[in-house]
């Protein structure tokens, strides 16, 4: 009987070790859990609230916008917008009776919204639907050209063109 009791103090003993173990090791594994979602958080780039589409273009009044350049992973790039494209409308509104600052409101809006735009790609139009994303999710870089907003250069854009 005295050994039976051993045994069962033995084994009770066991049992509480090793469900105190895995009850420990499910609560170490609960905050690893935990600090892994605390450090993605914290690395993560907060949104921006502003949508764009990655492209950088040049707008004279009177002209179709030009496509200066399309940032790459953007949704300008996914929709197979290219360097030298002109945008003749965006969401039915032509482009060549706004200014620069105008096509850059036009373009930009709340992220996740669509926006339709009119290309000319030499002698092809078409039409393509571009969801704008987040300007958090491109790089400094290009997030420093957007804020600063367009530049207004004199030039005459009939030289990028043959416009007579």
């Amino acid at each position: 009987m005295i050994k039976l009791l051993k045994l069962i103090s033995i084994f009770s003993i066991c049992f509480f070790l090793t469900t105190n173990n895995a009850f420990a090791y499910q609560e170490q594994e609960n905050q690893k859990t935990l600090l892994k979602g605390i450090i993605s958080e914290d690395y993560s780039k907060p949104s921006t609230g502003i949508g764009v589409i990655g492209l950088r273009f040049i707008h004279q009044t009177g002209y179709p916008t030009y496509i200066k350049e399309v940032y790459p992973n953007s949704p300008a790039t996914r929709t197979g917008l290219k360097e030298n494209d002109l945008i003749f409308s965006a969401d039915g509104i032509k482009t060549d009776s706004l200014t620069p600052e105008g096509i850059y409101q036009l373009l930009s809006g709340t992220p996740g919204t669509p926006i339709t735009l009119v290309i000319s790609r030499g002698t092809n139009m078409f039409s393509v639907e571009l969801i704008r994303e987040d300007l958090a999710n491109f790089s400094d870089n290009v997030q420093n050209r957007y804020l600063s907003g367009p530049i207004s250069v004199p030039f005459d854009i009939r030289k990028l063109f043959a416009f007579e």
